[in-house]
């Protein structure tokens, strides 16, 4: 007798309703921040007297300069080499010959030999330095805005409080406007001023997801914009500077006629790309130059975005990508933290919304 197929488990579906709470903003940060610094072996040596010192730290530090993120001296224990670079036929002795040491220096590093663990790395947050100061003493430089990350204050009351209500409100976009489809705003952080908001579709093409319209759409406000769609945009107001290309109307009508949206900003700043390249004084390139892309810009995003997404972020040089739900394909945390990886050139800060939702906490 065959047996029935097992019953398919239902994915759980992710809701927030007006009165759930969004908790807090969590930035994902790197495996370097949160990962242990792994161990290495290395070999070292204990001088007989610390008049040695002198003569023994400057000839290694010549000949065998390893060691830059560590103290090379620990009392009168001193670091001579990663274990892993002496081959197993050899002695210590028979390696530190091939560099040329002075007679009494050589004696010195051959006395007291023992295989002690140290960090492989130099830590990146406090928490980290005190571990590695268990093996052996570390150099650490700290980062205070890196310490803010991980702590969660680098945010002002005021920001949390607009990087939240943000949140809240791709909730409602997508509920009431868009089927419960993904829905991305981006944002001028100077203002603050909505430039641009994007929700996925019902026939949506492959490439079509709603960072990639959203990217489109800032690039509208540019008086560029690549993508066919039957959307109608909001017009620009004569009686404003602020460019409305990037809105979609049934968005922007919806927001402007809802009393509880009537404090919020719409537009981007007007593209300078026919005036005179003048650079104005301020901190980033968008303050300087004035929009380009996403340069300077905050993305906040329903779900978490895929690769191809992720990448189309970094290309448009976005500053933060904030996103509340996590994907299963999602490139910023789940499966991958595409903002992590050294060799592109640009890299925008990650943060999630944490809610009461079991799965977000």
């Amino acid at each position: 007798m065959d047996l029935p197929p097992p019953e398919k488990r239902p994915r759980k579906s992710f809701s927030l309703g007006d009165n759930d709470e969004i908790l807090g903003i969590r930035a994902i940060l790197s495996d370097e921040f949160l990962q242990e610094i792994p161990l290495i072996q290395a070999h070292s040596c204990q001088l007989e007297t610390k008049q040695q010192l002198q003569a023994v730290i400057q000839e290694l530090s010549q000949k065998l300069p390893h060691f830059q993120h560590l103290k090379r001296v620990q009392d009168r224990d001193v670091l001579i080499c990663p274990s892993s670079e002496i081959d197993a036929s050899e002695t210590l002795e028979q390696y530190l010959e091939r560099f040329a040491f002075s007679e009494h220096v050589l004696h010195a590093l051959c006395q007291g030999n023992k295989l002690v663990k140290v960090p492989e790395r130099m830590p990146r947050l406090r928490v980290q330095y005190e571990k590695t100061q268990q093996h052996w003493p570390c150099k650490f430089h700290p980062n205070h805005y890196s310490e803010s990350l991980r702590n969660g204050t680098n945010f002002t009351a005021s920001q949390r409080i607009f990087h939240k209500r943000m949140a809240q409100l791709l909730v409602k976009l997508s509920r009431n406007l868009n089927a419960g489809r993904p829905v991305g705003i981006c944002v001028d952080p100077r203002t603050p001023s909505i430039v641009a908001i994007a929700g996925s579709g019902e026939a949506q093409s492959p490439h079509e997801h709603c960072s990639m319209l959203l990217v489109d759409f800032v690039a509208r406000s540019q008086q560029g914009g690549a993508m066919d769609t039957n959307l109608s945009f909001a017009e620009d107001l004569t009686s404003s500077e602020a460019i409305l290309s990037g809105l979609p109307k049934s968005y922007y009508d919806y927001l402007t006629k809802n009393d509880d949206y009537k404090d919020l900003n719409f537009g981007a700043e007007k593209s300078r790309r026919n005036e005179k390249m003048e650079e104005v004084q301020g901190d980033d390139n968008l303050s300087k130059f004035g929009p380009y892309l996403c340069t300077g810009y905050d993305v906040y995003l329903l779900q978490e975005p895929c690769l191809m997404c992720s990448m189309a972020l970094v290309h448009s040089r976005a500053k933060r990508v904030f996103f509340l739900r996590p994907s299963d394909n999602g490139a910023l945390a789940t499966r991958f933290q595409l903002h992590s990886v050294k060799e592109l050139n640009h890299h925008f800060e990650v943060f999630q919304f944490t809610t009461n939702e079991d799965d977000l906490t």
